[in-house]
């Protein structure tokens, strides 16, 4: 994508938000304390409130002047009605593979509208599907979602500088045919004054590419006065640009945009107060992020007015679409129908996409929501009946763009020599398998995976890793052999700051034996995706290509186990991560060239507990292992030495020392290898290992 573009194109916006939001502190929504607010701002917020056939309540008319800050039920009937038009937008390659997601809505019958940093070409939508109704119904179970094809050659319009893009959306679903005209629209009040601050916003996204959820309750506006944005405090995650942000009328009152970190001068500020010039491979959550941004809708509404030009009556259907016809209108219509049968606003004589007719709305409604954190169960509720059952199924992050992207993976597998038994000049053979039955096997039969610089063996049934086998070359040398080449996240992935990772399949191992990607991006956040083989670890080679190919290796979801962010992640004092750091430290310690073999994997335990979760096929019982161990070798003097490790538990993190020595932290966590070898049950360590073991009794 062209993100540097887009950065370019908003940045003199995003300066502005930035100061207005460091004027700001923190806002207190007092029950009893009035806002400082122009009255005819009053009035004209005011008058919002009856747009499309709405009653105002009492309590709306408080929550204004700042008297009551309650809601009505009706507020969260209105959430799930406005819901309907979100989708889930996958972002493929030409070929059809899934490179990342990111959040969308539909704003006239045939128009979907997202950021520009999420299709700045016509090309990249062409490839790409949105899909609606992905969510879980009341019980928590997955529903029946319908994809559409995009349609960039009937309509696609982008604005690089207010980062929205509008391309217009096949009629009928990949799946089934549904009508598009099920899920219905969003409106667009081209008028300015739908949300003031200090209100509270609602946010309805795919975060993360996960089933469609909603922030509610913890979206302050802080600041109102910039001309093309609106900044609010929000809960969002990569895979949520284009997002529609709400008043609590449930009016769209911005597109999500950005997120903006705190700094001091030109330096980005972390929250553990560090102060750095880029935030390039730093965690999103590792950075102090003031506020989130988001384009007000009167201005990308002035825009698309103003510089669209028609094509096959698109521009006029939404013009139609802007006066109502939407969701929320026909609900307050026909609050109590069971079906309703309507062509929006628009005039029937319009061309659709796959030919005209009425247009049926069918909202269904029962879904689970989020208040303050908490979930939310609401009944069922349906203001259309559909047609009958159905037939089938960024800017945030450090760069403030929000999608989920396949990194730079080498496909062609030929070159991959796995683990080297002779890597520390002294044989460091494979663990050994105890039941072989158990393993998971290549299409060819192998039950060695290999890798560049690591190898992993598979557990066939349990669908994650044995155990796995790296070599680690601490050098500088090894770790920038061309020293003209870009090894950052950016320069090894491809991706820009911001985006994350979606893990990739192993062409050379059957689905069967592995979980998806899918497993922990639709996870609802319950697990981190956990290297089982550090990236940093085994990124070195003779050239950049090598350490590229490496990289992009770790990457495949056959090196991937479920962790607690809290165990995995070293700026979370997690215990893998800082052990991984403590490793990886002492290999490039003091200019030394030290190597080391590490072998590493999940303790798969019979009554590890069951997690319900989604693969590719549908629904999934995964037990998720409680232990993870680790076995490190080294070579001091000529000879083999052997630490052994079952990480249980959080620790703080560990400094880094000269030689490969345990500190007291580490050192409640060490066993023998006889003892590890009880504890794991599958795998026996060669007789060599036992010798070298320095904590054998």
């Amino acid at each position: 994508m062209k993100i540097e573009e887009t950065k370019s194109a908003v940045k003199d916006g995003a300066q502005r938000v930035l100061a207005g939001i460091t004027r700001h502190q923190a806002l207190t929504f007092l029950p009893t304390a009035k806002r400082a607010r122009a009255s005819s701002d009053t009035r004209k917020r005011r008058s919002f409130l009856s747009e499309g056939g709405a009653r105002p309540s009492e309590t709306e008319l408080e929550r204004l002047i700042g008297t009551n800050d309650l809601v009505d039920q009706f507020y969260l009937e209105r959430a799930l009605v406005a819901a309907q038009p979100v989708a889930r937008i996958s972002i493929r390659s030409s070929l059809g593979h899934e490179r990342g997601c990111a959040t969308g809505f539909m704003v006239s019958p045939r128009l979907f509208l997202t950021n520009e940093h999420v299709f700045p070409t016509a090309e990249e939508a062409a490839s790409s599907t949105v899909e609606f109704n992905f969510r879980l119904d009341i019980a928590g179970d997955p529903t029946p979602s319908f994809i559409y094809r995009l349609r960039p050659d009937l309509f696609f319009f982008n604005h690089a500088a207010l980062d929205f893009a509008l391309v217009s959306v096949e009629a009928a679903s990949t799946n089934g045919g549904e009508p598009l005209s099920r899920f219905g629209y969003l409106r667009l009040i081209p008028e300015s004054g739908k949300a003031k601050a200090p209100e509270w916003l609602t946010i309805i996204q795919h975060p993360g590419g996960q089933r469609r959820q909603f922030a509610i309750r913890e979206n302050q506006l802080v600041d109102d006065s910039d001309p093309e944005f609106l900044v609010y405090r929000s809960d969002t995650a990569q895979g949520s640009s284009g997002a529609p942000v709400f008043n609590d009328s449930l009016q769209v009152a911005a597109l999500h945009h950005q997120g903006k970190a705190r700094r001091d001068g030109n330096l980005f500020v972390l929250k553990d107060g560090r102060r750095v010039a880029s935030l390039e491979g730093i965690d999103d959550s590792e950075v102090d992020w003031i506020a989130n941004a988001g384009v007000r809708i009167s201005k990308i509404c002035a825009a698309i007015l103003a510089e669209a030009k028609e094509k096959n009556g698109h521009l006029a259907e939404l013009q139609q679409a802007m006066n109502g016809g939407d969701v929320l209108a026909l609900a307050f219509q026909n609050p109590n129908a069971k079906e309703i049968m309507s062509t929006p606003s628009s005039s029937p004589s319009l061309p659709s996409n796959s030919g005209g007719g009425a247009q049926r709305v069918s909202l269904v409604v029962d879904l689970q929501l989020t208040v303050l954190g908490q979930p939310l169960t609401l009944s069922a509720a349906t203001v259309g009946a559909g047609p009958g059952p159905v037939s089938g199924a960024v800017v945030g992050g450090p760069s403030e763009f929000e999608t989920m992207k396949e990194p730079i993976v080498d496909k062609d597998y030929s070159s991959r020599k796995g683990f080297q038994t002779k890597f520390l000049g002294v044989s460091t053979p494979l663990p050994t398998v105890i039941d072989k039955k158990i393993i998971g096997k290549m299409k060819n039969g192998g039950t060695i995976i290999p890798y560049d610089h690591f190898s992993v063996v598979l557990h066939k049934t349990r669908r994650l890793a044995i155990f796995t086998a790296s070599n680690v070359d601490g050098s500088d040398k090894s770790r920038m052999p061309e020293k003209d080449r870009d090894y950052s996240r950016k320069g090894l992935t491809g991706l820009e700051n911001g985006e994350i990772e979606r893990w990739v399949a192993d062409s050379r191992v059957d689905d069967t034996v592995t979980l998806p990607d899918t497993f922990y991006s639709k996870d609802n956040a319950a697990f981190d995706k956990g290297h089982i083989v550090r990236r940093e670890d085994v990124c070195w080679g003779v050239d950049f290509a090598e350490v590229q190919r490496a990289n992009g290796d770790t990457f495949h979801t056959t090196n991937c186990s479920p962790q607690r962010a809290n165990f995995n992640q070293s700026r979370l004092h997690g215990l893998w991560g800082n052990l991984e750091n403590f490793v990886l430290g002492q290999a490039k310690a003091k200019e030394k060239t030290e190597n080391y073999c590490l072998f590493a994997g999940p303790v798969l335990a019979d009554d590890d507990p069951l997690f319900a979760g989604k693969d590719n096929a549908g629904n999934v019982s995964v037990r998720i292992p409680r232990d993870f161990w680790k076995v490190v070798c080294a070579v001091k003097g000529g000879k083999l030495q052997v630490w052994a490790f079952v990480l249980e538990q959080d620790l703080t993190k560990v400094p880094v020392e000269e030689e490969f020595a345990l500190t007291p932290e580490w050192e409640m966590h060490a066993l023998s290898i006889k003892e590890l070898e009880k504890k794991i049950k599958l795998i026996k360590f060669p007789k060599a290992y036992h010798t070298a073991d320095q904590h054998a009794k």
